[in-house]
């Protein structure tokens, strides 16, 4: 992928299995988030393609198959949690306001006792679930996470993590997860895909055999530390030495 001169990404080659649990980990400025744009249909890449079952990322998208949730929750402040998750699917004309799938949503994400407060009115990871439950509403077969808990506090982060676990084994989504926190990386993946920079690339794969449910005690497990500590050693090699 270039812009004008600049390589911004090359020599990518990712797959996600469906129903899979997929994360881009690496340093600021490797490109995780410019790759899902990409996939997500966003940007177009200047070589090779991208392809969703039998889909391009534009079809997909165009499909609604495609949900994404950004950094900030980005809600619409006069509307309530409701509206807000509703407002999608009104949107895209795949159903009405009234039709049961932003309560179930809601629902799904752990508000549905928040459905009739305002933005103003919920806490910062709220307002995130409200984000995801937002993008659930659409019932896609692909979640695009672009650091959704980056903004947050540690102890709020945590317990959206489990959140984000418990979802993804309820409803057998496909997600792709952008992150710099490596213990977040370990905890929600079935497979981390590390980045690395000048241009971003892929430097390692590494498949998380962990037990699911997961909760948060396993980070003092002897095998949590064991791959944190591969990830945290790959991101440290120098960029010009890795492969």
């Amino acid at each position: 992928m270039r812009f004008g001169d600049n390589t911004v990404l090359e020599r990518l080659d990712v797959d996600v299995p469906p129903g899979s649990f997929v994360t881009l980990l690496g340093p600021s400025g490797c490109g995780k988030s410019t790759l899902l744009k990409i996939l997500g249909g966003i940007l177009e890449p200047t070589s090779g393609e991208v392809r969703i079952g039998d889909l391009t990322a534009k079809q997909a998208v165009a499909r609604k198959d495609i949900g994404l949730v950004l950094q900030r929750p980005a809600l619409v402040p006069w509307k309530t949690a409701r509206e807000n998750v509703a407002m999608l699917r009104v949107l895209a004309k795949k159903g009405k306001a009234n039709d049961g799938a932003a309560d179930e949503a809601l629902e799904l994400v752990g508000l549905a006792h928040a459905a009739d407060r305002y933005p103003h009115q919920l806490s910062g990871g709220m307002a995130q679930r409200v984000s995801i439950a937002r993008a659930l509403a659409m019932d896609p077969s692909i979640l695009l996470m672009d650091e959704p808990f980056g903004a947050l506090d540690a102890i709020t982060r945590d317990a959206m993590n489990e959140t984000l676990a418990r979802i993804w084994a309820a409803t057998g989504k496909t997600i792709v997860f952008v992150t710099h926190s490596i213990p977040e990386a370990v905890f929600l993946s079935d497979t981390v895909t590390v980045m690395g920079v000048r241009p971003g690339r892929i430097v390692d794969r590494v498949a998380i055999d962990l037990p699911r449910p997961r909760v948060a005690d396993i980070v003092d497990t002897p095998t949590f530390v064991q791959y944190s500590t591969r990830l945290r050693e790959q991101l440290a090699v120098p960029q010009e030495a890795t492969v």
